[in-house]
């Protein structure tokens, strides 16, 4: 499988070249265009309550999409509905927490399994449920905004908001952005999440809360 991310990072587009029966897994409603005879099968996440749960917790849809090439190959392009940045990954064994709506795509063999964050991940505004992506190959991730890869060496506060993604030798506690309550209620940061330990934690630069805010103000009453 060969593949370009164009446009980077404001409208990125996923372009694949597939081999001959090679495939390519993604969030349902991705696919901007295929060429002919390519192949879609779709099925529900991993199991019916893994499914249920990116749905109705993770903000995610109830299905995914699998593409695969005929013997020819073929082509295919995808995205997500927000402009931003799209990022691609390997994984190589390990695994990566995701918050709800950055999961793009990914080889077929990679797992994408929901997680509860526990109430720290409610109060953070990202949903009960965290995707956990496991296995060997590539994801593709995308943001609202261009991604930033961070590496953590200890600790490292992040807004809720901005997180996209991080490596499961990080963990987090949802806190408050100032000295006080007052502070985060008023000074416009909200919660934040305090990570500890050392690996990569992947950022987006802008928010769609922020911009939903912004675009209301000028909304006539």
């Amino acid at each position: 499988m060969q593949f370009q991310i164009s446009h980077k990072p404001s409208f990125s587009l996923l372009k694949l070249r597939l081999g001959p029966g090679q495939s390519i897994k993604s969030e349902a409603g991705a696919m901007v265009y295929m060429s002919s005879r390519i192949g879609v099968e779709t099925k529900m996440g991993s199991g019916f309550l893994s499914a249920l749960s990116r749905k109705i917790f993770g903000g995610e849809s109830f299905f995914f999409n699998t593409y695969t090439a005929p013997e020819t190959g073929g082509e295919i392009g995808l995205a997500p509905d927000l402009p931003g940045d799209i990022i691609d990954l390997d994984l190589n064994g390990k695994s990566i927490f995701v918050q709800s709506g950055s999961y793009l795509a990914s080889d077929p063999g990679i797992q994408v399994v929901s997680k509860f964050g526990g109430l720290r991940s409610l109060f953070g505004g990202e949903g009960l449920f965290l995707l956990e992506i496991s296995g060997t190959g590539k994801v593709f991730l995308s943001s609202y905004g261009a991604i930033v890869p961070i590496r953590v060496e200890g600790n490292y506060t992040v807004d809720t908001g901005h997180i996209v993604a991080f490596e499961n030798s990080l963990q987090f506690k949802v806190g408050k952005a100032g000295g006080n309550w007052k502070s985060t209620l008023l000074g416009g940061e909200g919660l934040v999440a305090n990570f500890t330990g050392n690996g990569t934690l992947w950022i987006q630069s802008r928010v769609p809360s922020g911009f939903i805010s912004w675009l209301t103000k000028l909304l006539p009453v």
